[in-house]
């Protein structure tokens, strides 16, 4: 209604300004104008959501993400209940396996306990049959395969000082010189053996007594036991290198 008398009035106004002609051209227009078929809006009214224990579907509006089961350590179970079969059996075992423990543990002071005084022990014998030897010194002759102090030879000497030590040697140098570790800090009672440049074999041998010392019998017919320069020696017979072998463990 508002809108009709809106163009009747707007249709008088152009009569008075313009003319008839104009004026009616210009109402048969807006007659035609509203006279068109407005767009109408369709409202949809919302679904109504009813409580109902009929299963919902879920709709992703993405991609659906598989389902990852968390990775960690797996919880310890509760402990057993004391007095129970499995907790006495886990008594039992916590106990055996301390007592097994300890029993290892005394073994292995025993065996360096033994070995302590298996080293004190042969300390001494070696210190004493070394002071035996050094009383041949300008008497025992040097003599081939002499094994006493009667008469020796080089490798003689040493078999018959570490038999004193309940240590059976070749009666040879060559043999004698690989029968223990090879050394390079000698310790008194180590053997020193010599052999010519550019050949492995041992052709001599003595017992170490202190630096740049050694024992020996002599190497050939008119000599006697002395105790002579290492490096002397070495120097003497061709310039011989010098080999370091221990025997036996000792506290010198």
């Amino acid at each position: 209604m508002e809108r009709k008398r809106f163009i009747a009035i707007g249709m008088i106004a152009l009569l008075l300004t313009s003319g008839t002609g104009v004026a009616f051209g210009a109402m048969l227009e807006t007659t035609e104008t509203s006279n068109k078929e407005q767009p109408v809006t369709q409202v949809t009214k919302p679904t109504p959501i009813i409580d109902s224990p009929v299963t919902k579907e879920v709709i992703f509006s993405g991609p659906v993400k598989a389902l990852e089961l968390a990775v960690g350590p797996v919880l310890a179970s509760d402990p057993p209940l004391v007095g129970s079969a499995d907790w006495m059996a886990q008594e039992k075992a916590a106990k055996d396996k301390l007592k097994s423990d300890a029993e290892k543990k005394q073994d292995e002071l025993e065996a360096e306990i033994a070995r302590l005084e298996k080293v004190a022990s042969d300390t001494k014998t070696l210190n004493e049959t070394l002071v035996l030897v050094k009383k041949q010194v300008g008497k025992t002759p040097w003599v081939f395969s002499g094994s006493t102090p009667e008469a020796w030879d080089c490798s003689g000497l040493v078999k018959w000082t570490y038999s004193h030590l309940g240590v059976d040697l070749e009666h040879r140098a060559s043999v004698q010189r690989v029968s223990g570790a090879i050394v390079t800090e000698p310790k008194i009672g180590d053997l020193v053996s010599f052999n010519y440049q550019s050949y492995g074999s041992a052709y001599h041998i003595g017992i170490y007594i202190g630096p740049d010392e050694m024992i020996h019998a002599g190497g050939k017919p008119g000599d006697r036991t002395e105790i002579r320069s290492i490096k002397g020696w070495a120097k003497g017979n061709g310039n011989s290198e010098i080999t370091y072998t221990r025997i036996i463990e000792t506290n010198n």
